[in-house]
């Protein structure tokens, strides 16, 4: 039987089905299988990290045991973006998502969590790491309840480490993500110069107060972040990267994919980073933020709970009240590119959006900033 091969992209497939042949053997457990057909589609991954070249679908049919059967795999290449990125305590180390995968620690995940399987891992001749992974199905998160159970499974995987499961130890993991973060954030977030020095509103002149307040205090922050009990983090809970079965959610294992930004953290900070990214996104409404962090919260705890952890819950609303503050650092700026923009542009109804979504969010950090305080204070 022949092959027939439709490429709908420029990834030079052709060139690579001795890794496409891997990648299926694996998949069907089998040293030998005849593929018959693929299709190769680009995912057009809108927002890629740095480091990802790009996200692929491969899927078609093999022979297997004398049997047709389909098949389905995911393609992401990555690359090394910049000499920063060389750094296996970077936050965002390059290799990371590769070691990860072929470490086998996301085969050792407490049961609440798991990752897709990985059936290759594979360095080119240009210098790109090709992984070949299962391709999963399930839902993004939407409503309350759909955050919620996601919070609480984060907590029983987080809380695991806590009551007794090894923490991995490989050098490439992460020690320190939010303080990597903070410093490429203070780096790459756009210039507020031009216009903060020309500040003339109240309600500007008192974000752009409390923020230089904030700024002289993110040391301390990020060391008092070092002194938490100590977890296996994510630190890419987006939407996207969160998929729930979509019959029988309450009660399936939370399917996590892209694990580049693996680390070893703080409690709490992972549910910060849920939170706060989400909001960025656009994802949580606006006018829900107050019930989503409460909600958030609470099922989080009921996670650490039920794995059994009984430490002091300040720990953790301290985690996760400075973990979602910190992203001060990034989104300050850009509400004051935003209102640059907008000077320029004052009819732009996009831009006016993007600054009043801004607007709420940082002041959703100004509250958790300051009750991190109260928490630091009394505590």
């Amino acid at each position: 039987m022949g092959l027939t091969i439709t490429n709908e992209t420029k990834l030079p497939i052709e060139e690579r089905m001795d890794q496409l042949y891997i990648g299926v053997g694996n998949l069907f457990s089998r040293s030998v299988v005849e593929i018959t057909t693929v299709t190769c589609e680009d995912l057009g991954y809108a927002t890629p990290n740095f480091t990802t070249a790009g996200v692929y679908h491969l899927h078609g049919h093999a022979i297997v045991d004398h049997v047709p059967l389909p098949w389905s795999l995911i393609l992401k290449i990555i690359q090394q973006d910049s000499g920063e990125k060389e750094n296996p305590q970077h936050h965002n180390y390059w290799r990371r998502e590769a070691l990860v995968l072929q470490s086998g620690i996301l085969k050792e995940l407490p049961e609440s969590v798991r990752a897709p399987e990985c059936y290759l891992v594979q360095e080119q001749p240009d210098g790109t790491i090709w992984l070949w992974m299962e391709r999963v199905e399930g839902e993004v998160p939407a409503s309350l309840e759909q955050f919620e159970s996601i919070a609480f499974r984060l907590g029983c995987f987080n809380g695991a480490y806590l009551t007794g499961k090894e923490l991995p130890r490989a050098e490439w993991i992460c020690q320190s993500w939010l303080k990597s973060w903070t410093a490429a954030s203070r780096k790459y977030a756009p210039s507020t110069e031009s216009y903060t020095s020309r500040l003339h509103t109240k309600h500007e002149l008192d974000i752009w107060a409390w923020y230089k307040d904030f700024d002289r205090q993110i040391g301390g922050y990020l060391n008092a972040l070092e002194r938490l009990p100590r977890v296996l983090a994510h630190q890419d809970l987006s939407q996207m990267n969160m998929l729930l079965a979509r019959e029988d959610f309450l009660d399936a294992p939370l399917m996590l994919i892209d694990w580049q930004f693996m680390s070893i953290s703080g409690i709490g900070e992972d549910l910060g980073k849920l939170y706060g990214v989400n909001m960025s996104l656009g994802i949580i409404p606006e006018n829900e933020y107050e019930v989503f962090r409460e909600a958030l919260f609470t099922s989080y705890m009921q996670g650490l709970r039920s794995a059994g952890w009984r430490g002091l819950e300040v720990q953790a609303r301290y985690g996760f009240c400075v973990s979602t503050a910190l992203r001060s650092v990034w989104e300050v700026p850009q509400f004051f590119a935003a209102a640059g923009q907008l000077e320029h542009d004052p009819h732009n109804t996009g831009l006016e959006e993007r600054y009043t979504r801004l607007t709420k969010i940082i002041q959703v950090h100004r509250q958790m900033a300051g009750e991190a305080d109260r928490i630091q204070r009394y505590h």
